[in-house]
Order: C-alpha cells, then sequence, then structure tokens
C-alpha cells in the first residue's frame, strides 16, 4: 500500500474544518460536509487497519526525511485501531446533532473545532516524533479550550479555568521531558530512541526521563490529577461531553502505553510500580465519585476516571495478556463512554433535570432509554458477553501474572461500585413512582438522537459478541510494541542497519 494514503486521516478532517469556517452561516450544508468528511476519513482508517494487521505497518517520511531526521508517522494496528474508532465515534456524535442549538453551533464554528480537536487526536495517534505529539497535544488542546468555553454559560468557564491550569501545566513538563531525552539521546523519532535510550549508562536518568512523560501523560489522561475532569464535563452539553470522554483522556492513556512498551521497557522496576500506585489511587477516586453524587453527568464524569485506572493497571503489568487488555479496554471505552454521555445527556435533556431522584417515571414516557442504559451499565462493569468484559478479564490475568493483587482486588471492588451507582440511578428512574413530573413536560428527542443511541447500543453488543476478531488487532498491537528489535525492523529497518 503506498504510504500517502496515511496523509487521508490527516488533510481530510484539517481542509474540512477550513472550508466549514467559510460556510458557517449554511447550517444544513456545514453539517452534511462535516459527516462527509468524517465518513471518508473511517473508511480510509479501517482500509489502513485491515491492512496492517495481515501486512506489515505503514510508514509515511514528510518531505522524503527520512527517521531519524524528518518527521515520521506510523500507522500500525494500534494507532489504526484508535485512528478508526476515533472517527467512527466523532461521526455519530455530529449525526447526533447540537438539537435547538444546532444554529447557535454554527453561528460558534463548532463544527469546524470539533474537526480541529479531531485532527490533533488522529495527529497524536500516528505521529512517530515525541515533538510532534507534543504540537498535535497542543492542537488538541487548544481546540478543546475553545469548546469548553465558548458561547457557553458562567458555569462553564469557571470549570474551564481548572482544565486550562492543569493542562497548561502537564504540557510543560512534556517539553521538559522532550528537552532531558533530547540532551541525553540526541533523537525524538520513537524508533530511534528506543534503541538508544538502552545504550545511556546512567539508569537514574532513564527513571527521571520517564517520571517526567508519566506525570505529563496522566495529567492529560486524568491519572490522579482528575480534579478538571467531572466539573467540566458536567457543564457541556450532550455532544461536547460525548467527545470529550471518549477521547481526550485516552490520547494521554495511548502515549502512556506506547512509551511505556515501546521506549521505556527496561525502566519496569521503577516505572511499574508506580503505574500500579497511581492506577490504584485513580480507581479509587473513580468509584468514589460515582456513589458521591446525585448529579448523573459527574457521576458519568467519575466513570470516565475510573475507566482510565483501569487501563493503567493493565499497561502496569507489563505482560502481554494485562497490556492486550488496556488496549482493547481503551479501544472499547472509546465507544463505551460516548454511548454513557449519550444516555446520559438524553435524559438530562427531555426531563430538564441533572439530579436524579427528579427523575422518577421516566420508563413511561421513554422506556427504550432503559435498554440503552442497561447495556451501557453491564459493559462498563464488565458482564460477559458485553464489550467490556475481555478487556477486563485479559487485565485480570495480566496482573495475576505479575502478582498486583491489591490492584486486582481494587479493580473487582471498583467495578461493582461502578455498576452500582448506575443500577441505582436506573432503578430511581424505572422503577420509582412518578411524583412531580407530568407527561406534558417531557421535551421531545428527535427521532435522529434516538437511532443513533440504539445504533451504538447495538456496536457495543457486537464488539462483546465479536470481541475474538477484535482481540486480533489488539493482540498484534501489543505484540508489536513488545518487541522492540521486530518494532524497529518493521518500520525503519535502514535506521536498524545504521546502528548496527
Amino acid at each position: 500500500m503506498n504510504s500517502n494514503v496515511l496523509a487521508i486521516p490527516l488533510l481530510v478532517p484539517l481542509i474540512g474544518a477550513l472550508i466549514l469556517v467559510m460556510l458557517n452561516k449554511q447550517v444544513r450544508l456545514s453539517r452534511n460536509i462535516a459527516l462527509f468528511v468524517l465518513m471518508v476519513s473511517f473508511i480510509s482508517s479501517l482500509v489502513m487497519l485491515i491492512y496492517v494487521t495481515t501486512h506489515k505497518p505503514i510508514v509515511l517520511d514528510f518531505g522524503g526525511w527520512e527517521a531519524p531526521f524528518g518527521i515520521q508517522y506510523v500507522g500500525d494496528s494500534l494507532s489504526l485501531l484508535l485512528v478508526t474508532t476515533t472517527y467512527f465515534v466523532v461521526f455519530m456524535i455530529v449525526l447526533f446533532g447540537f438539537g435547538r442549538g444546532e444554529k447557535r453551533a454554527s453561528r460558534y464554528y463548532l463544527l469546524s473545532f470539533i474537526l480541529f480537536l479531531t485532527t490533533g487526536v488522529v495527529g497524536a495517534f500516528l505521529t512517530a516524533d515525541i515533538f510532534n505529539l507534543y504540537v498535535m497535544f497542543e492542537i488538541m488542546l487548544l481546540a478543546s479550550f475553545v469548546l469548553v468555553t465558548l458561547g457557553q454559560s458562567v458555569e462553564q468557564l469557571r470549570a474551564s479555568i481548572i482544565y486550562v491550569v492543569l493542562n497548561i501545566i502537564g504540557s510543560w513538563v512534556f517539553l521538559v521531558g522532550i528537552a532531558l531525552l533530547y540532551r541525553r539521546i540526541g533523537s525524538l523519532n520513537f524508533t530511534h530512541v528506543a534503541m538508544r535510550i538502552h545504550e545511556m549508562d546512567d539508569p537514574n536518568a532513564v527513571h527521571l526521563i520517564a517520571m517526567s512523560f508519566i506525570v505529563a501523560f496522566g495529567a492529560k489522561a486524568a491519572l490522579v490529577l482528575f480534579m478538571w475532569l467531572p466539573k467540566a464535563y458536567a457543564v457541556l452539553n450532550t455532544e461536547l461531553a460525548a467527545l470529550f470522554a471518549s477521547l481526550m483522556t485516552k490520547v494521554g492513556a495511548y502515549a502512556l502505553i506506547r512509551f511505556v512498551t515501546l521506549i521505556f521497557n527496561q525502566s519496569d522496576r521503577v516505572v511499574d510500580p508506580l503505574l500500579v500506585v497511581m492506577a490504584s489511587i485513580t480507581m479509587l477516586i473513580g468509584a468514589t465519585g460515582t456513589i458521591a453524587y446525585k448529579d448523573i453527568k459527574k457521576i458519568a464524569a467519575y466513570h470516565v476516571i475510573l475507566s482510565i485506572g483501569f487501563v493503567v493497571l493493565g499497561l502496569s503489568t507489563h505482560t502481554l495478556n494485562g497490556i492486550n487488555g488496556a488496549i482493547f479496554y481503551l479501544f472499547n471505552d472509546i465507544v463505551v463512554k460516548a454511548l454513557l454521555f449519550f444516555v446520559m445527556g438524553t435524559i438530562v435533556y427531555t426531563t430538564g433535570y441533572r439530579q436524579y431522584r427528579h427523575l422518577k417515571g421516566l420508563a413511561q414516557r421513554e422506556p427504550w432509554l432503559g435498554v440503552a442504559f442497561i447495556v451501557v451499565t453491564l459493559a462498563i462493569g464488565g458482564v460477559p458477553p458485553l464489550s467490556g468484559f475481555p478487556g477486563k478479564l485479559l487485565i485480570f490475568l495480566g496482573a495475576l501474572e505479575s502478582q498486583h493483587y491489591v490492584g486486582l482486588i481494587l479493580m473487582i471492588v471498583t467495578s461493582l461500585v461502578g455498576m452500582y451507582s448506575l443500577f441505582r440511578v436506573f432503578f430511581y428512574m424505572y422503577a420509582g413512582q412518578q411524583e412531580v413530573n407530568q407527561e406534558s413536560d417531557y421535551k421531545p428527542i428527535k427521532r435522529i438522537r434516538k437511532r443513533v443511541v440504539g445504533f451504538m447500543t447495538g456496536i457495543v453488543l457486537i464488539i462483546g459478541l465479536c470481541a475474538p476478531l477484535v482481540m486480533k488487532v489488539t493482540t498484534s498491537a501489543t505484540s508489536e510494541n513488545l518487541d522492540v528489535e521486530s518494532y524497529v525492523k518493521a518500520v525503519n529497518p535502514d535506521l536498524e542497519e545504521g546502528h548496527k
């Protein structure tokens, strides 16, 4: 396959975002163009994913400059799996629409900024250069800063302050890590750094560099440093909350997986115990938040934090099963969290309430939401045969192999707590007796939104039933990143020969 096709998922949404800036007054046309752009990007990414799982990674050297001197993009099983899932979820979010705020969304260029954010996310997944990863993080974060604050309430503006400050600090720590790494290695290409970092004769310097990247990516993934997430997500509208929940923390988790497996795999005696502790704290924070609040959007936000703890626990095991489970769960969580926020946002929209104690009798009006709610609850809890089960099972096996028993127990306990928090909401809304709300008080839900929720519910079921097929991709991704020599040979064989 021609390597230039790897530019399609990057250039198409970027060009689409620029076009939508000029067409912002034409609401329907702008939405259709955005959907077309996302569909083209999704199909191209899916075709490339199928190719790399049966052949080899796709490598694109921009400007003809080969590694380690030029900017390189690599489409392997891990990156293309996440890119494909990203475009699918963003497509569903745009299709879901902005309801009565459609015209306001167009006036504030929200579709353009959504495509800019998606470009940054996809660029972060595909880049094989550490400094370019930083650039893509900044593109993503700048677009997200606008989406968090633009045209919204004072409450949202206040919530965004913590979000902005912590992400700026994370970016600064990221730059420090890049500077330290370049000073020692003299390169920022993933494969080149993976080859040369083992030659460093100062293990303390390697550990310091690893710590800086873990802190930077942990801040962006809401790993321990979670303060920015619940308030920011809770005040976003349904579409933007689903966008942030499905993508923003996942990029930081992806970066952790890539760096820990490919670059810092020899520092496992220091990195892995630290990751276990951070994952355990994050799981406790997430589980506590899910039962501490009565605001259903905050409950959903803390489930985002809880899922990051599961992913990092799998990564900390440094085993084939554990990392495979982390990748599977990360992929699945992009879809599941989008569905969770669709369901929660739809409930808030139709009833006008965020406190679940006011939602009694909702089943009499929208019983179809109960089906979606149960499916997403069981998927989050990891109940077989739904999509959350394979990832958690692999993480469970990895934790047993690495003897991370405390983390394993916490994963089981917090999973049950998370399920309890959602079932509590479900029974309150669907088994409670209607008191104050009258049928006329409910806002009608658009048919397209019902179809999107129904389709996403079906996808969650399909992922669970087709788990062996998905696991072939995640296993390939895990094997590639754990075997540094094979990865270098597949991506930059000339670089390996020159090194020898």
